[in-house]
């Protein structure tokens, strides 16, 4: 053991097969970006970003909440709680250090035993404490809980004092687009995250992609639309010059804060079609989204999240194929027997998973970083224990197709350092670089008119 001082790199740990192959150092830094450059040059890139992607913008948190925690998330959406409310998640949450998945399972659960049973009233406790709601309460409070995590999804939120919020992911998009080959098929990113930041940021930077939507004044789901791309043509002979450059495919697979479900304005009932909306448009009647409850799987089965989950199934299967997990903690079963299927099927496939802290305590962390001799042996040999995760087993395990890289250097602010660069500088995005020459150029102009028309006085 050593107290080693890793220089200017970011700290973290690097295993693949479940050996160590990198502790970040200076010195050993180019073995986690040498991995990471050849997996992007694969001929099919599946990228599947999760919430572990928007801490630094403040995503909000969803374990330890006590009831107060609570209340002030649903009064930062705009939303108030009364007497019926506060009382009810007094009972769901007695010991005041909650689980918003399990508080919005325990709410749904007991509107389900009223429908299911016909009762009028459901009775919590016991004894002295018992008490009995409604079924309307219920949903209520259920219904501003949804909209009040809806809310706090809208990133980067006012806590973020980042003076370029997205230039991480900025960053990120470009070096993972312009890195690969141009003949190479185009990246196709998933996302369990209901933010708009992907989008924003794909914005910004002028880049092309594909959502499924299809539309301008009035965009609805279109999923046949991922089977279209970007091309140029000449613009005289409409003949295709060449593949458009820095274009991806993005799949929101549990839905957005910019999606809603169409109502007929004849029969004033909700359709399965899916339409674009304004971002914070969030209300009692949900958005389309995939909300954290044990629900979620069952949910996953319905339009339009089923058929954007056979989406990211087929494109895990295919040859020569690199699924990189980035900020996802493999927390949803629907997801992971998607992707254990395919390791288990598809031998021409390579995991990266991405993550900072799944996978050892901040103090095993600490002890593996400084072990001089840990690289080249497996975090159990040095009597290194894991947390008992799902990502940790996969940590752990001896396939040679499976990577990890945790530790800070997996925090997404950092894992984009270790991405190739793509010589973009993307201190100005393409679209305002192109309008401060334009707008340079107009007043070079202008002031050229005066200086001729003052000549001609």
């Amino acid at each position: 053991m050593s107290s080693f001082d890793p220089g200017n790199s970011v700290p973290g740990l690097f295993l693949v097969g479940g050996t160590v192959k990198s502790r970040l150092t200076d010195q050993d830094r180019h073995v986690v970006q040498d991995h990471i450059a050849s997996l992007l040059q694969v001929q099919n890139l599946v990228l599947l970003i999760g919430s572990g992607a928007s801490f630094h913008l403040g995503s909000p948190q969803t374990r330890n909440l006590n009831n107060d925690a609570v209340q002030s998330l649903i009064e930062d959406a705009g939303e108030q709680l009364d007497k019926t409310d506060t009382d009810l998640l007094a009972f769901l949450n007695p010991k005041d250090d909650g689980d918003l998945e399990k508080l919005l399972n325990g709410l749904q659960l007991g509107a389900s035993l009223a429908d299911q049973t016909g009762l009028a009233e459901v009775t919590f406790s016991s004894g002295d404490n018992v008490k009995s709601f409604t079924k309307e309460p219920i949903e209520q409070l259920k219904g501003k809980i949804n909209v009040a995590f809806a809310h706090a999804c809208e990133l980067p939120t006012s806590d973020c004092h980042l003076e370029d919020p997205l230039a991480a992911h900025r960053q990120f998009l470009s070096r993972i687009v312009r890195s690969r080959r141009a003949n190479l098929p185009r990246p196709k990113l998933f996302t369990t995250n209901y933010d708009l930041v992907l989008e924003r940021s794909l914005d910004e930077l002028g880049y092309p992609y594909i959502d499924g939507f299809s539309g301008t004044v009035e965009r609805r789901l279109n999923l046949a639309y991922y089977g279209l791309d970007f091309h140029r043509v000449e613009t005289t002979s409409q003949q295709v010059v060449a593949r458009a450059d820095s274009a991806l495919y993005l799949h929101k697979i549990h839905g957005s804060l910019n999606w809603k479900p169409r109502i007929s304005a004849e029969t004033g009932v909700t359709t399965l079609e899916v339409v674009q909306v304004p971002e914070g448009s969030a209300s009692i009647q949900e958005p389309v989204l995939i909300y954290p409850t044990a629900a979620k799987e069952g949910d996953s089965l319905s339009y339009p999240y089923s058929d954007l989950m056979r989406l990211l199934s087929d494109a895990v299967q295919q040859n020569d194929t690199a699924v990189v997990t980035i900020g996802y903690g493999f927390g949803d079963p629907h997801i992971n027997r998607i992707l254990l299927r395919s390791l288990a099927i598809n031998p021409a496939i390579n995991v990266l998973a991405v993550d900072p802290c799944a996978i050892l305590e901040q103090e095993s962390l600490l002890k593996a970083v400084l072990d001089d001799d840990l690289v080249g042996t497996t975090l159990a040999t040095q009597g290194i224990e894991t947390k008992d995760t799902p990502l940790a087993a996969l940590a752990a395990g001896d396939d040679s197709r499976i990577a990890v890289l945790t530790g800070k250097a997996g925090e997404f602010i950092h894992m984009v350092d270790l991405l190739p660069e793509s010589g973009l500088d993307l201190q100005v995005n393409a679209p305002a670089a192109i309008m401060n020459l334009i707008e340079s150029l107009e007043n070079f102009t202008s002031a050229q008119k005066k200086e001729d028309s003052s000549g001609d006085e």
